[in-house]
């Protein structure tokens, strides 16, 4: 991870670049250097295959579809799907 702060006039502006660490929006959980599959983007959010059933539940419960972004491919790990959406 690499954090640079700057100045804008009169405000700090900091910025994380998370490189390679990719981690579950929702939980936490590092995802780094595993090959679990699944999980989606919901409004920005990366949501890991463990949190993605979970968290569809309430998607679904509030009609609220229209913000999943993306969704993994099906042989795709999390970690790879998360690079794919960072570019």
């Amino acid at each position: 991870m690499k954090i640079t702060e700057s100045k804008e006039g009169s405000l700090t502006v900091i910025t994380i670049d998370p490189e390679e660490i990719v981690l579950c929006d929702l939980c936490n959980k590092d995802y780094t250097h595993s090959e679990d599959k699944g999980g989606f983007l919901f409004s920005g959010k990366a949501v890991c295959p463990e949190c993605a059933n979970d968290f569809l539940i309430d998607v679904k419960k509030y009609n609220e579809q229209r913000y999943i972004k993306a969704v993994a491919n099906v042989d795709e790990s999390f970690r790879d799907f998360v690079y794919r959406i960072r570019k």
